[in-house]
């Protein structure tokens, strides 16, 4: 188990909507690896350094639940989510069961408007790969792959499967921050993953579209892999 040790920095929160701002602080701690998988947090520390009572802690921390990022054992505290090879499989495969089960749906349905919407994430995703020192945004292109394929599910107009969808892209992000690709990396490979799934969409082709669905996730699971073991190999030697 790691200490609970807070990293430095912290700052109390002092404004807006306090169970928001917590929940920020957090999850951006974590998925910035400022509270490492394993890390158990200690909810009075918590509460004291950033100035406010327990109660939006807790709720922050059950969000964070929620998203799979933090685990919560009855008697044993909360602790940042383990990066467990098989729960990663677990949720690539979750993953790929709701993009393939929404597709049909998405070919149906997809509007001009939708369309112009990806592009524009897409244009953004352009943008900060064109970024000077590509590392210090590479959450912020993260964060905008996950927007991209959520508007591709949220185009089956069901709610629910959006709701479930976003509940597993926690340790998916984790994972992937850390394997800390490159923007070359990005460009050979998720961009043109990308490239085949709204190539399928502005067709309207529910075989393509599942099918690059499907060489995407699979590639994207491969490569992560690949990258976790490297890195507990350099920690291990």
């Amino acid at each position: 188990m790691i200490p609970h040790t807070a990293p430095a920095g912290i700052l109390p929160i002092s404004h807006g909507n306090i169970r928001d701002d917590v929940y920020a602080v957090l999850r951006r701690g974590i998925l910035r690896h400022d509270y490492p998988p394993g890390y158990r947090f200690d909810l009075n520390d918590l509460s004291i350094q950033l100035g406010i009572s327990r109660t939006p802690v807790k709720e922050a921390l059950h969000r964070l639940e929620s998203e799979g990022l933090v685990d919560i054992l009855p008697r044993r505290g909360t602790f940042v989510t383990t990066l467990d090879a098989i729960d990663i499989g677990d949720g690539f495969g979750v993953r790929l069961a709701l993009e393939r089960y929404a597709a049909d749906a998405v070919v149906e349905q997809v509007t001009d408007a939708d369309i112009a919407r990806l592009n524009e994430i897409r244009r953004q995703m352009g943008a900060l790969l064109d970024a000077p020192e590509f590392a210090s945004v590479v959450e912020q292109y993260i964060l905008l792959d996950q927007d991209f394929h959520v508007e591709i599910i949220s185009l089956a107009r069901n709610r629910r499967l959006v709701e479930i969808y976003r509940t597993i892209g926690g340790p998916l992000r984790m994972a992937r921050i850390f394997s800390r690709y490159s923007a070359a990396d990005y460009r050979t490979y998720t961009e043109v993953e990308h490239d085949a799934i709204m190539q399928a969409i502005l067709k309207r082709n529910v075989v393509a579209l599942c099918a690059a669905m499907t060489a995407h996730i699979v590639r994207a699971h491969g490569r992560i892999s690949n990258s976790l073991v490297a890195g507990e190999s350099r920690r291990d030697s």
